[in-house]
């Protein structure tokens, strides 16, 4: 894709993104609902699944979803206590695809480009919505995902928690709903959270990362979306050492074994992105080994209409 319009497109973005959502809210960590949560992901591959309290929904645009208990109710935000895993259909399924969503994201239209592309190779999409994000937005928060990331660390780090309970639970889902192969895909922030749960299931989940989230615990730091984030921090007092700390701990790119084979993931980049630089993407695949890597002349966000990607995933779970 043109270089010029690729990098148009993620600055126009960034910049509309953080001009009308994040500099007209603000968070702090000091008073969080969450100071005392508990996270552990121990029971992480000891859950018991009940498809009878799946509930299929079909919103205005004619989308049909399913939705399900969280294994990790925050008690605090209702919307969020639900996980919702959206489904586009092929005619003719042979397999399944999970696919993980961007931060802030709140269009599907979106990903609609790749999900028909998808479509084609008869494989049925589902996209499981993050915590704070679309249907599960609290009425309080001012648009999808402002409470997923945000200055408050300790919501941060159980939002991540909860995401891997909620991949868990939309993969026990898929399988009682038609028994076929389903495979995990990440973008951007879900991407990074695809990546979290490979770590987690010990590299044995058949997952497609393309413009992931690299270096989580940095990102207030060095990310150009996220700079009203970090004058939150700093404004409340809180250690800005302490939030990288805490995040760090569940930052999958700090918590890697080196000693188990790669060869079930792959991960794709843009050259154009200008929401993660090319250097932290080859600073990933460096550090995590990931031998199957492909690269696009596309930007962070054009990356979803770039026709080669379906056929990449597609001939990555095709060749395992």
């Amino acid at each position: 894709m043109n270089e010029t319009s690729s990098k148009f497109v993620d600055s126009f973005a960034v910049e509309k993104l953080i001009n009308e959502k994040l500099l007209k809210v603000s968070h702090s960590p000091l008073n969080s609902l969450f100071k005392n949560s508990n996270i552990s992901f121990e029971d992480l591959d000891h859950l018991s699944f009940d498809k009878s309290k799946a509930e299929k929904l079909v919103n205005r645009d004619g989308i049909t979803s399913f939705c399900m208990p969280s294994y990790c109710k925050s008690n605090h935000y209702v919307e969020n206590d639900k996980v919702y895993v959206y489904y586009f259909p092929a005619e003719n399924p042979k397999s399944n695809i999970l696919l993980l969503h961007g931060l802030f994201d709140d269009n599907m239209a979106n990903y609609m480009y790749l999900i028909k592309q998808l479509n084609i190779f008869n494989v049925n999409v589902f996209i499981m919505l993050l915590p704070y994000h679309f249907e599960r937005k609290p009425y309080q928060s001012s648009f999808s995902g402002e409470y997923f990331f945000s200055a408050d660390i300790y919501r941060l780090c159980n939002a991540i928690s909860q995401s891997m309970f909620d991949i868990e639970a939309s993969l026990s889902f898929i399988k009682a709903f038609n028994g076929l192969e389903t495979t995990l895909t990440g973008f951007s922030m879900g991407g990074c959270m695809a990546f979290k749960y490979y770590i987690l299931k010990r590299q044995t989940v058949k997952t497609f990362l393309f413009n992931p989230v690299t270096e989580l615990s940095r990102l207030v730091l060095d990310n150009p979306l996220l700079i009203t984030i970090g004058r939150d921090i700093l404004n409340s007092g809180f250690d800005m050492g302490k939030y990288t700390r805490m995040l760090e701990e569940l930052d999958p790119c700090e918590n890697i074994d080196y000693q188990i084979d790669n060869s079930m993931i792959s991960v794709a980049y843009s050259i154009y992105d200008q929401i993660i630089s090319e250097n932290k993407y080859k600073t990933f695949i460096r550090k995590t080994g990931i031998r199957n890597v492909s690269v696009y002349s596309a930007g962070h966000l054009n990356v979803l209409r770039v026709p080669r990607l379906a056929t990449d995933i597609i001939d990555f779970y095709n060749n395992l």
